[in-house]
């Protein structure tokens, strides 16, 4: 392995309670009834847009206009509860010690990397990729590719580690290997759509990964 690329919400941050509240924010001010938490859960780490159109009954206009009230709160809370998982930051600072780390998510890119300022991480990843005009969503491979060809590796080379299936059937599209981080926001959920190298039931385990 030369290389491990992360996921970042739900993999390395609980970041589900500033989210939560720009969802709550966002639907405030369409005026449409707040979908249940757990529902709201289930769609983290999906393109805004997305998220939003599996409750509007895909109505694109709509949805184009919660995600801009989502990222309008977002902007100002994305840090009020967010914080690594247990163990996260000692994992990283091990494995950064033994080989090139990099993020790919679904996050904008800016706020991808205030947070990784803001936790002290910027030195441990060699590159940082969020949600960026020109890359397709997740479970398209494009942004792990573009990943790859910066770290100068082959998918087979590298390590991807997502909590959801989306990450799951991304790392498999490209042809890398995949941890599952069972105690993100996946809820554990079942493996069978794609191969798994490697199952986290912490963060924690992370350290254990090269």
């Amino acid at each position: 392995m030369k290389a491990i690329i992360f996921d970042l919400d739900g993999t390395l941050i609980d970041s589900e309670p500033d989210i939560q509240g720009a969802f709550a924010s966002a639907f405030d001010g369409l005026g449409v009834h707040r979908p249940p938490p757990k529902e709201l859960r289930n769609v983290i780490g999906m393109r805004l847009e997305d998220c939003f159109a599996r409750f509007l009954d895909g109505d694109q206009a709509r949805s184009k206009e919660g995600a801009r009230l989502f990222r309008e709160y977002y902007q100002d809370h994305y840090l009020d509860a967010t914080r690594p998982y247990p163990g996260a930051d000692e994992a990283l600072r091990a494995l950064a010690a033994r080989a090139p780390l990099a993020l790919c998510t679904m996050k904008k890119w800016q706020f991808a990397r205030k947070i990784v300022r803001a936790f002290g991480w910027q030195d441990l990843f060699a590159q940082v990729l969020g949600s960026e005009e020109g890359f397709a969503a997740k479970p398209d491979p494009a942004m792990l590719m573009e990943l790859c060809r910066r770290l100068e590796v082959t998918p087979s080379e590298i390590l991807y580690v997502g909590d959801t299936e989306m990450d799951g059937l991304m790392a498999q599209a490209a042809g890398a290997p995949f941890a599952f981080a069972a105690y993100g926001y996946g809820g554990g959920e079942s493996t069978a759509p794609f191969a798994v190298a490697a199952r986290l039931e912490t963060a924690s385990d992370m350290a254990h990964l090269a």
